[in-house]
């Protein structure tokens, strides 16, 4: 069985606990507006024209974003870093995109992952198929699960898809007791306004089960991304949200006794 990603990241340490090898999937059913891997979107694998200035010449080379993987050649991949998991606690990530439109992949990485014992995380948007989650739930430790906006209406609008299913998702994995951290990619005036904060504080706040939430300030390293791809960046001249502000908003969701890291 074959899948596409479109990077590997080793060492990481900012996608659960631990160093961590984090893969990033191909393919996502959101369009946010502030997507920082606009290369992972879309499912296919992607040709770009990519420009080379060398001694005052300009060379014009194509790019294929993306490539295909087995099951058997990924876990290779993965299992070069199985030390440095052991010594820090760490294991594996899967990301993306979104890592459950690739879900039958997915499955059966994770299912080999288990058998060489590595603790194993899906960074997942919520958009997906419960069925796809509860055949994956007995072989993820940890879900990272975005909560975006509140209010389906403003979802939809900067993201392209409505929050239902998103929600009933995460209190899915909540009923069948599955460690899940909430990450809130924080924009500014986007969703940092007083409403959202408040509806999304009293969302967790009624599910007793959530103690844990990671604060992601936007920022703007993916323009050089926007500008290589010939993608349209519609934050490129955004303030970046003040360092203050974060704080804020972090000891705004201590006041509800919950464990607030800024980053991942």
């Amino acid at each position: 069985m074959k899948g596409t990603i479109f990077d590997i990241k080793r060492f990481a340490v900012h996608d659960g606990p631990g160093i961590r090898t984090t893969v990033f999937l191909k393919g996502c059913p959101l369009q946010c507006w502030w997507c920082h891997n606009p290369e992972g979107i879309s499912p296919q694998l992607e040709k770009f024209q990519k420009e080379i200035t060398l001694d005052g010449k300009v060379f014009k080379t194509e790019e294929i974003i993306g490539r295909e993987i087995s099951v058997d050649a990924l876990m290779e991949e993965i299992i070069k870093d199985k030390v440095f998991f052991e010594e820090s606690g760490g294991g594996v990530t899967f990301s993306g995109g979104e890592p459950l439109m690739q879900a039958g992949f997915l499955l059966q990485v994770l299912k080999k992952c288990k058998a060489e014992n590595l603790h194993t995380v899906v960074d997942t948007s919520g958009y997906g198929k419960q069925e796809d989650l509860k055949a994956i739930l007995p072989y993820t430790d940890l879900f990272l699960f975005d909560l975006k906006l509140m209010d389906p209406t403003a979802h939809k609008n900067f993201t392209g898809v409505d929050n239902q299913q998103i929600l009933a998702n995460l209190d899915f994995l909540i009923q069948q007791k599955a460690q899940v951290i909430v990450r809130f990619p924080v924009v500014p005036r986007i969703n940092d306004t007083k409403e959202n904060l408040s509806a999304m504080k009293k969302f967790i706040s009624a599910r007793k089960e959530l103690k844990e939430i990671h604060l992601l300030p936007f920022h703007n390293m993916a323009k050089s991304k926007y500008e290589r791809f010939g993608l349209h960046d519609n934050f490129q001249d955004i303030e970046l949200i003040t360092h203050f502000d974060i704080e804020a908003i972090s000891e705004y969701f201590m006041k509800e006794v919950l464990q607030v890291k800024i980053g991942g």
